[in-house]
């Protein structure tokens, strides 16, 4: 009499279905399968950064932050990698504060200023930001602030400002310099200033000029025309015109600043740029709003030049 196997079989593939699931959880660093976290390192040539997975356990985000630190100054086991923090380069101290995760390393972080101490910056931020908590990321050297190679403050850094490539690359990035208008000393007129700027190409031109008026200046002596958490909801360009979506929250004024400085911030610095005549302000997708207490958002504003400082 032929014997029935069919529960043999079926009790066989639940076994390997659990064996298989064990070895998943069980699965080493390094392993993408088990995390989406990632670890930049610098490519062998210098010329790129990749990224690899690597199992974040959870963790308190200083721990997880101390953990990848470490990882960042080790060998990667792919020899077509190198760590990105140089041997002779220490972490003096961590913090972080409302989101803010300040590094500051020692001298020989800054021996290399030209486009290999930008890729580790790349990889060393790209890296930290994935950490729950970490919102943005602020890199000194023994206390000073780490400046770019043409000697103005690299400030605050997200992933989001280094260019991602096909894959997990990154290859480039693009610098440009961009005419801007912060508010004077008395909040009574505009300062022209000409910042130099790393961007991520995906990013259109409007949106980076209208991110740095947000962010507010670098330069001393200038005075920002808004708060920096005022949410940007979108920036599109047609016929010329620049429509600035913004949150709500643009519309409480910082201090004695004037309606005029506040605005014309805002469009002196976009209609800067070669294909934008005029602004069209937005709130929440609406336009029929008012403005302090004289100006109303409804029609497209100009340049205006009056009130800019000789």
């Amino acid at each position: 009499m032929k014997k029935n196997i069919k529960p043999i079989r079926i009790i066989y593939s639940l076994l390997l279905i659990l064996i298989f699931t064990a070895m998943v959880s069980c699965n080493p660093k390094g392993n993408s399968a088990v995390s989406s976290f990632k670890i930049y390192y610098l490519n062998k040539d210098g010329m790129g950064v990749s990224g690899t997975g690597y199992d974040l356990p959870d963790g308190d985000t200083m721990e997880m932050v101390r953990e990848v630190l470490d990882e960042l100054k080790k060998q990667p086991s792919d020899y077509d990698l190198r760590p990105v923090i140089l041997g002779d380069v220490s972490v003096n101290t961590v913090t972080l504060n409302e989101g803010v995760l300040m590094i500051d390393f020692s001298t020989g972080y800054i021996k290399d200023q030209g486009r290999e101490e930008i890729l580790r910056r790349a990889a060393i931020v790209r890296t930290l930001d994935q950490i729950d908590g970490v919102d943005e990321i602020s890199i000194t050297v023994d206390g000073s602030p780490l400046n770019d190679i043409n000697g103005l403050p690299v400030g605050m850094m997200t992933a989001d400002m280094f260019i991602d490539n096909a894959g997990d690359e990154i290859n480039s990035y693009e610098r440009t310099k961009l005419v801007l208008y912060f508010a004077n000393e008395e909040g009574t007129g505009l300062v022209q200033t000409t910042e130099a700027v790393a961007y991520n190409s995906n990013i259109s031109m409007e949106k980076l000029v209208t991110e740095h008026i947000i962010s507010g200046p670098l330069s001393n002596g200038l005075y920002p025309v808004t708060d920096p958490g005022v949410g940007l909801l979108g920036v599109t360009t047609k016929d010329g015109i620049c429509y600035v979506n913004l949150g709500k929250e643009f519309l409480v004024k910082q201090g004695k600043l004037s309606d005029e400085v506040v605005l014309y911030a805002f469009v002196n610095s976009l209609t800067e740029l070669p294909n934008i005549n005029k602004v069209q302000f937005m709130i929440d997708s609406e336009t029929e709003i008012s403005f302090g207490e004289h100006s109303y958002l409804n029609e497209p504003f100009e340049r205006n030049l009056e009130i800019v400082e000789d």
